[in-house]
C-alpha cells in the first residue's frame, strides 16, 4: 500500500469515529424532529411551582437549570408522540420528565411524570427513580451511575404508555388499567389526554443535564 492510500485509509476511519461518537448522528430517526436546538429557548417556556423560579438556561450544548421551583415546557402541546431524549444526573438530582400536562395546575398530578433522581442501586418504587410517579413502579432500575448519559424513549399513543432507559422496557402501561385507579392525586385514567411535555427543576439538588430531546408526532 502506498503511503497516499495509508494516509487516507487513516482520514476515513478517523471520520467514521467522529461521525459515530457525536450525540445528534442515529440511526432510525426518520420522522423526529428537535425540540431542543442546543443553542437557545425557542420553543420552550417556563412554568413556576413556587416562588422562586430560578432560570433554565442552555449551556456547553445541553439543557439545564439553576436552583428554583419550575418546570420548562414545550410551547406546543402534543397528545401521541414517541419521545427521545437523553439526561444525566449529579450527586442529589430530583427532576422530572413531564407528559401531557397543562400548563396550569401541578404537572405530576394534572398530567403525569417520570422520575427522575440519581439512585442507580434503589429498588423500584412507585416514587422512585424512573417511576410513573405517584402511579408505577419501573419494572427494574437501569438508570446510570451520575454523570453518564442515560437514553430514553418514551411512547405514548392513546391509552398505552411504554417508556425505554438504555434499552430495556421498563414500564408497559393501559393508562385505562384498575390497577392504576388509586394513583396518587387521582386515576391514571383521568389524567389530561392532551397536553405539554416538559422537566423539572427543584430549589434544592443536582441540576439535571438534557440534550438530544427529539419527537415523532403519532397520527
Amino acid at each position: 500500500m502506498t503511503v497516499a492510500a495509508i494516509v487516507m485509509a487513516a482520514l476515513v476511519v478517523q471520520a467514521g469515529a467522529g461521525a459515530a461518537s457525536a450525540p445528534e448522528r442515529r440511526q432510525g430517526e426518520e420522522g423526529f424532529v428537535a425540540l431542543f436546538d442546543g443553542k437557545s429557548l425557542t420553543g420552550w417556556q417556563t412554568i413556576p411551582l413556587g416562588e422562586n423560579t430560578g432560570a433554565w438556561v442552555v449551556r456547553d450544548g445541553v439543557l439545564t437549570h439553576t436552583p428554583g421551583d419550575s418546570w420548562i415546557a414545550t410551547v406546543d402541546t402534543y397528545t401521541d408522540f414517541i419521545l427521545r431524549l437523553e439526561y444525566r444526573t449529579g450527586q442529589e438530582t430530583d427532576s422530572g420528565i413531564f407528559l401531557r400536562s397543562p400548563a396550569k395546575g401541578y404537572p405530576s398530578f394534572t398530567g403525569m411524570e417520570f422520575e427522575i433522581r440519581n439512585d442507580p442501586a434503589s429498588a423500584p418504587t412507585a416514587r422512585s427513580n424512573t417511576a410513573l410517579y405517584g402511579a408505577a413502579a419501573a419494572r427494574k432500575n437501569v438508570t446510570r451511575a451520575d454523570g453518564e448519559w442515560n437514553v430514553v424513549e418514551i411512547s405514548l399513543i392513546k391509552r398505552r404508555l411504554v417508556a425505554i432507559w438504555n434499552g430495556e422496557t421498563i414500564h408497559d402501561l393501559d393508562l385505562d388499567d384498575p390497577a392504576y385507579a388509586g394513583a396518587l392525586r387521582g386515576p391514571l385514567s383521568a389524567r389530561a389526554k392532551s397536553g405539554h411535555i416538559g422537566f423539572q427543576a427543584h430549589l434544592t439538588g443536582t441540576p439535571v443535564e438534557f440534550r438530544a430531546i427529539r419527537i415523532k408526532v403519532v397520527r
